[in-house]
């Protein structure tokens, strides 16, 4: 049992340091852009993105981008290669209760005439750190962009209504 648990010990450790953190892969910048990802389902698709996220998976950053079809109720999930931009899955289905909320901050996204690319870049301007992850949501009758920006340190994370244009002091955490 000492063995087992003194080799798991010093192996473990070490392909732990031999995964590359979500950071590093960020840093070496040997990635597509992701809002250039997001933009391009906003010109080749019909609906809304609603969702952006970021993964590490066996050592490669995949993009995972959600675009509501308001129109037919559906959801269609993609996962990308971040290293080139290559679509890996799409997978399409109906929606279901906990996605009306971001059903709702689309509808409100469309009615301010913006994509959700625009959106973003609305609310990172003068933020730091690499965008990981964006999402609309609507709670509290505000509809939201909810960010996290990872830098070095930290990941921050930051809300901003979709509505006014402006961000949301008291939804500001880190």
């Amino acid at each position: 049992m000492f063995r087992i648990v003194l080799s798991l010990l010093v192996v473990f450790p070490s392909m732990v340091m031999a995964t590359p953190t979500m950071h590093t892969l960020l840093s070496e910048g040997e990635y597509v852009q992701p809002l250039v990802v997001v933009e391009q389902i906003e010109t080749e698709y019909s609906g809304v993105v609603s969702s952006f996220d970021m993964d590490v998976e066996n050592g490669q950053l995949i993009y995972e981008i959600d675009l509501l079809n308001l129109d037919d109720s559906e959801i269609t999930e993609f996962s990308f290669d971040a290293s080139d931009g290559s679509l890996i899955t799409k997978k399409l289905s109906a929606f279901e209760a906990d996605d009306l909320d971001q059903v709702k901050a689309a509808r409100v996204l469309i009615k301010q005439k913006m994509t959700f690319t625009e959106l973003v870049t609305m609310a990172q301007k003068g933020q730091t750190g690499y965008l990981i992850e964006a999402e609309l949501d609507h709670d509290l009758t505000i509809s939201y962009l909810e960010l996290k920006l990872l830098n070095v340190s930290s990941k921050h994370t930051i809300a901003f209504d979709i509505e006014e244009l402006r961000p949301l002091p008291l939804l500001q955490w880190d």
